[in-house]
């Protein structure tokens, strides 16, 4: 199979139709989202207080299955992963930063993209939340050149896991997809131990088999990955893919 992903970078779509695929995307994203129940800042700020797990669970499994697929659509030829953009780690900025989102979560209910979902439905908290994170948008901004050099320090470029500890690629997958899955159920076992009497109707059991099958299918998908070589996903032996950026003030 030929590698023709990511679209626009391999030329199969231009770079504007690229941007105009973000408008439908983006309303397919807060569809879910709404009916989810993720539009209701509650929900994000009990998972907190072990209140309400959804959003965390939910989050787990979209990492699994954006990794899973990442890489077997990789394996089989059809994505080229070194086109694909990978954020570069400033490991102690991201720290206080993800701090600081998490402070903001707890006292607004909501992320960026479930503050939009929720103003298209007539949150009015939304829109001051929205409000808040543009106005210290703009103050951080400004005051860059303040708590700039932080912002740039501890630079660990394109860092990955199975590097750090040395170990298979797919072996972290499996690891990864283990750790994702005990956690969910750890959450939604603590849940259900902090709070013993909730607001939820209980789950219906083909509801729970069908979780039991996505997380079997999740593993058993991990296991079969663990034994590619790290070089059929990624090649470390090229020269630095383009997607690992020099920091700021490094001057290369």
């Amino acid at each position: 199979m030929d590698l023709v992903a990511p679209f626009a970078k391999s030329g199969v779509i231009s770079a504007a139709l690229n941007l105009w695929l973000a408008v439908p995307i983006g309303f397919v994203f807060g569809f879910a989202l709404f009916h989810a129940g993720f539009t209701d800042g509650r929900r994000i700020a009990w998972a907190f207080y072990f209140k309400d797990v959804g959003v965390p669970v939910v989050m787990f499994s979209a990492i699994i299955t954006g990794m899973l697929g990442l890489w077997g659509l990789s394996l089989i030829g059809y994505l080229d992963i070194s086109l694909v953009y990978m954020l570069p780690t400033y490991l102690l900025p991201m720290i206080v930063g993800g701090l600081l989102f998490g402070v903001g979560m707890v006292i607004g209910g909501y992320c960026p993209g479930t503050a939009v979902a929720s103003v298209a439905t007539g949150k009015v908290d939304a829109v001051i939340f929205i409000v808040g994170f543009l106005i210290g948008s703009l103050v951080f901004g400004d005051f860059f050149p303040v708590w700039g050099e932080f912002y740039n320090s501890d630079y660990m470029g394109a860092f990955r896991l199975d590097q750090w500890l040395g170990i298979g690629l797919g072996p972290m997958v499996l690891i990864v997809v283990v750790v994702a899955v005990v956690g969910a159920l750890a959450m939604i076992y603590v849940q259900h131990r902090v709070w013993p009497t909730t607001d939820s109707q209980p789950q219906p059991p083909r509801f729970l088999k069908l979780q039991g099958s996505l997380v079997a299918v999740a593993i058993v998908i991990g296991i079969a990955f663990s034994f590619f070589p790290s070089g059929s996903f990624i090649d470390d032996k090229t020269k630095t893919p383009y997607y690992i950026v020099p920091r700021a003030d490094s001057g290369s």
